[in-house]
């Protein structure tokens, strides 16, 4: 009745949670209800444009104007910049870039549908723009006086691969911010940013502060187990020794020990919405990313003391519910700049998809911000497969199916000797509940009888369990490859529209109707009913409980897989075909129960065998030790005789009387026992 009662609840959680689920996607179909009656603005790939911003398309009127047009837009970022003039250009296959007036950073970056990036994607920096220049001193404060306010940079070159931008005052400071892009440059493009001193006097510019744009929550179905904030992160990798700074605690002063990187979700920003600043003794890259996209800046030169700072946002302007977001700084020492004299700082920066294979080939360990956790050396070569599967098949969906495959196939020796070794356990119940019943009362004389009884059969009770301890990393390596990887971000494959997401094949009555979960329960549910439990008088009380609990593990997995990516569950649901296949296969194979039957009956006649001659065999070799016999071999009538007369000489009458009373009685018994021993040999040698 408790497993009955165990399941149910089970089932109501799992059904609880789908009502949930339904609730959300009614906001959803609400919101898309609004947006189409004009009380919203959403772009055709779902991504939130600021009601501040003209869409990318009004950028470009034209096909010949498409690196080359202006546009005056109201600025979210100000109110003491009213006239923000927008350009966009550097245009390639992958991407576009729009370029701001204000602080001549990037407003936005728009990803193109090329490549393994399936979908079109806007990177929108509002605010602060990505890339926008300030100061500040070493306290963090900004700087005042004439750099402190916002600058309206003016645009001096824009051919086919540059455009740079210049602000000055005459005779005392001028900033260059030049940006280059190669043509075979996929999403990464440089920036260079010149400080130049026109007077005669030094210049303090205390730290320069760059900014790492802003990441956005991607809106997704919804998930209870996946929440959307631990995707938008602001991370840097550090390449080289902690700062040694006055205090030794980590946590007072702000540096790192030992990290190389590190990532810092939304959820970690604190009550304050901002992250505790991070100093780094030579910064190899830094970035801000959401569950799919990224921005990486990475310096071309050495700095030393650089800072990390990180920050809350919410999308401004937006009539939809709050979007959250991250955006992040970097800042670094310049002190003072000499008297006609000039400084130079280069970057490059990747703004696109977190694209493994793509990220891996810039090299700097700028992979890692894919963020596969322990697990990355089982996730970064599962991704190396995925990639090199699709472009062999030139599908994502029938890439997961194959490198699933591949998997089982290698693991296959492994599980068929797990699987016969189960078997040939199964067939070894009967004998092992004996041992149980004999050693009842002593646990470690149970435990050493198992043992010789598993080695005598060449049965090894830990073998069923590697397949399954072996299966989780390679699962969890593949969930933290998928739940990031932006080549299945718009995918379609069968009737699921997008494998970064749920399958979603309607909605009935609230609810979101996903197919794959169900099927991989179904798969699921009759592998196990091909190696049913073994539920005989010999398993105990807490054997027959487990067992039962087994039964309600597909409906505990179609609780959680339900809501995650139909890629993750694709994978699961043809791992459970290729176990069945496997299962069907082994079944062929001869039943270990006929093959070990007559060993086992054997066993059990010679042991019983054994036990007779054993007994027999002890009390004669008690009797042998007493009269002096070998206590193996045949025995040897006079040796037996001859003995005998001698120990019964020392039991004569006439000894007997020189004995007191109490000796005489134990030599009496001495003797008795000495005749039977005789006797008993006697009748032996007769036979």
């Amino acid at each position: 009745m408790k497993n009955i009662l165990i399941g149910v609840g089970m089932l109501v959680l799992a059904f609880y949670m789908l009502w949930e689920q339904g609730k959300k996607q009614q906001e959803f179909i609400e919101q898309d209800r609004l947006e189409d009656a004009g009380f919203a603005e959403k772009t055709n790939d779902s991504n939130i444009t600021p009601s501040s911003f003209e869409p990318a398309s009004s950028l470009v009127p034209n096909a010949d104007d498409l690196n080359r047009t202006e546009l005056t837009a109201l600025s979210p970022t100000t109110d003491s910049f009213k006239n923000e003039k927008l350009f966009e250009g550097l245009s390639n296959n992958f991407s576009s870039l729009v370029f701001t007036n204000y602080a001549g950073g990037v407003r936005e970056v728009n990803l193109k549908q090329f490549s393994r990036l399936s979908r079109d994607y806007k990177m929108l920096h509002p605010g602060e723009p990505l890339l926008s220049l300030s100061f500040e001193d070493e306290s963090g404060r900004k700087l005042i006086g004439d750099l402190s306010f916002p600058r309206e940079y003016k645009r001096v070159l824009s051919d086919g691969n540059s455009i740079v931008y210049q602000w000055e005052i005459a005779d005392k400071f001028r900033i260059e911010r030049r940006y280059t892009r190669e043509d075979n440059s996929t999403y990464v493009f440089t920036h260079k940013t010149v400080l130049t001193n026109l007077s005669s006097n030094p210049l303090p510019l205390g730290r320069v502060k760059l900014n790492l744009g802003s990441a956005f929550r991607m809106p997704r179905l919804y998930n209870p187990f996946d929440n959307a904030a631990t995707y938008l992160n602001v991370g840097y990798y550090n390449s080289g020794l902690p700062l040694a700074e006055g205090c030794s605690c980590a946590e007072c002063s702000g540096r790192i020990d030992g990290e190389k990187e590190e990532f810092f979700q939304l959820n970690e920003m604190g009550a304050t919405g901002e992250m505790e600043t991070k100093k780094l003794s030579q910064a190899k890259w830094a970035c801000v990313n959401n569950q799919f996209f990224v921005n990486i800046v990475r310096p071309l030169d050495d700095f030393a003391n650089f800072w990390i700072d990180g920050r809350s946002i919410k999308m401004p302007e937006s009539e939809q519910e709050d979007i959250e977001g991250v955006s992040g700084t970097i800042s670094f020492p310049l002190a003072y700049l000499g008297p006609k004299s000039s400084k130079e700082f280069t970057f490059r920066i990747y703004a696109g998809p977190k694209d493994y294979a793509g990220l891996a080939e810039l090299g700097h360990e700028q992979k890692k911000v894919m963020q596969f956790g322990v697990f990355w050396w089982i996730s970064e070569p599962l991704s190396w497969v995925l990639n090199k599967l699709h472009g062999f098949l030139g599908s994502y969906g029938l890439a997961i199916i194959f490198l699933t495959i591949l998997v089982k196939l290698i693991l296959w020796p492994l599980t068929a000797q797990a699987t016969r070794s189960q078997k040939k356990m199964q067939s070894l119940q009967g004998p092992m509940s004996k041992l149980r019943e004999k050693h009842k009362g002593n646990s470690q004389k149970l435990n050493q009888e198992m043992m010789k009884f598993y080695k005598e059969h060449k049965v090894n009770p830990f073998a069923g369990c590697w397949p399954i301890l072996i299966q989780i990393p390679i699962f969890l390596g593949m969930f933290w490859m998928l739940r990031s990887a932006a080549e299945l971000y718009g995918q379609s494959f069968l009737w699921a529209s997008d494998l970064s997401e749920q399958d979603h094949v309607a909605q009935v009555q609230g609810f979101s109707l996903n197919v794959l979960p169900i099927l991989m329960v179904i798969t699921q549910w009759f592998q196990m009913k091909l190696n049913p439990m073994q539920m005989g008088p010999e398993l105990s009380e807490a054997q027959r409980i487990n067992a039962k609990m087994m039964r309600f593990m597909p409906f505990m997995f179609l609780v959680f897989l339900y809501f995650f990516s139909s890629a993750l569950v694709l994978y699961w649901t043809v791992q459970n075909l290729m176990t069945i296949l496997q299962t069907l296969i082994t079944k062929k194979a001869p039943d270990p129960k006929d093959r070990f039957k007559e060993e086992i009956e054997s066993d059990q006649g010679t042991e019983e065998k054994n036990k007779t001659l054993n007994e027999i065999s002890e009390k004669e070799r008690t009797y042998r030790n007493l009269l002096g016999l070998k206590s193996r071999g045949p025995i040897d009538s006079k040796v037996l005789e001859n003995n005998y007369q001698e120990r019964a000489k020392n039991y004569s009458d006439a000894r007997l009387e020189e004995m007191n009373s109490s000796k005489r009685r134990v030599a009496l018994n001495k003797k008795q026992r000495l005749e039977q021993a005789h006797q008993f040999l006697l009748d032996i040698l007769k036979k």
